[in-house]
Protein backbone atom coordinates (compact mmCIF):
# COMPACT_ATOMS: atom_id res chain seq x y z
CA UNK A 1 0.00 0.00 0.00
CA UNK A 2 1.16 3.51 -0.77
CA UNK A 3 1.64 5.45 2.21
CA UNK A 4 3.25 8.56 0.29
CA UNK A 5 1.29 9.58 -2.29
CA UNK A 6 3.18 12.61 -3.68
CA UNK A 7 6.28 10.51 -3.75
CA UNK A 8 4.96 6.97 -3.90
CA UNK A 9 6.40 5.58 -1.18
CA UNK A 10 4.77 1.94 -0.33
CA UNK A 11 4.47 0.77 3.43
CA UNK A 12 7.39 -1.53 2.51
CA UNK A 13 9.65 1.28 1.43
CA UNK A 14 8.66 3.11 4.81
CA UNK A 15 9.63 -0.29 6.66
CA UNK A 16 13.43 -1.02 4.67
CA UNK A 17 14.23 2.89 5.69
CA UNK A 18 13.10 2.67 8.94
CA UNK A 19 15.20 -0.83 9.52
CA UNK A 20 17.92 0.84 7.58
CA UNK A 21 18.07 4.42 10.27
CA UNK A 22 15.66 6.51 9.48
CA UNK A 23 14.41 8.40 12.52
CA UNK A 24 12.05 11.20 11.40
CA UNK A 25 9.61 10.62 8.54
CA UNK A 26 11.73 13.48 6.53
CA UNK A 27 14.43 11.18 7.07
CA UNK A 28 12.24 7.92 4.71
CA UNK A 29 11.82 10.94 2.05
CA UNK A 30 16.02 11.44 2.48
CA UNK A 31 16.94 7.82 2.04
CA UNK A 32 15.06 6.95 -1.36
CA UNK A 33 16.15 10.69 -2.14
CA UNK A 34 13.28 12.48 -2.23
CA UNK A 35 11.53 15.26 -0.62
CA UNK A 36 8.24 15.96 1.34
CA UNK A 37 5.54 17.64 -0.47
CA UNK A 38 2.19 17.84 1.44
CA UNK A 39 2.73 15.99 4.56
CA UNK A 40 -0.08 14.32 4.84
CA UNK A 41 2.01 10.95 5.14
CA UNK A 42 4.19 12.32 8.10
CA UNK A 43 1.34 11.10 11.03
CA UNK A 44 1.69 7.60 9.72
CA UNK A 45 4.80 7.62 8.78
CA UNK A 46 5.43 8.45 12.37
CA UNK A 47 3.16 6.18 14.20
CA UNK A 48 5.31 3.48 12.07
CA UNK A 49 9.05 4.66 13.26
CA UNK A 50 7.87 5.02 16.78
CA UNK A 51 6.32 1.62 16.73
CA UNK A 52 9.36 0.36 15.20
CA UNK A 53 11.91 1.92 17.74
CA UNK A 54 9.25 1.05 20.94
CA UNK A 55 10.35 -1.64 23.57
CA UNK A 56 8.85 -5.26 22.57
CA UNK A 57 9.13 -8.24 24.02
CA UNK A 58 9.31 -10.23 20.77
CA UNK A 59 12.19 -10.61 18.75
CA UNK A 60 9.86 -9.49 15.56
CA UNK A 61 8.07 -6.16 15.32
CA UNK A 62 5.08 -5.53 13.38
CA UNK A 63 4.99 -2.15 10.91
CA UNK A 64 1.75 -1.67 9.21
CA UNK A 65 -0.22 -4.78 8.90
CA UNK A 66 1.14 -7.65 9.18
CA UNK A 67 4.58 -7.16 7.67
CA UNK A 68 7.88 -7.56 10.08
CA UNK A 69 11.40 -7.02 10.23
CA UNK A 70 13.85 -8.40 12.70
CA UNK A 71 14.30 -6.26 16.12
CA UNK A 72 17.44 -4.24 16.28
CA UNK A 73 19.81 -5.00 18.50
Amino acid sequence: MIVCNCNGISEREVTVAVSNGATQWDDVHAYYEREPCCGKCECEISDAIAEFHAPKKSEKRRLFSGETVAAAT
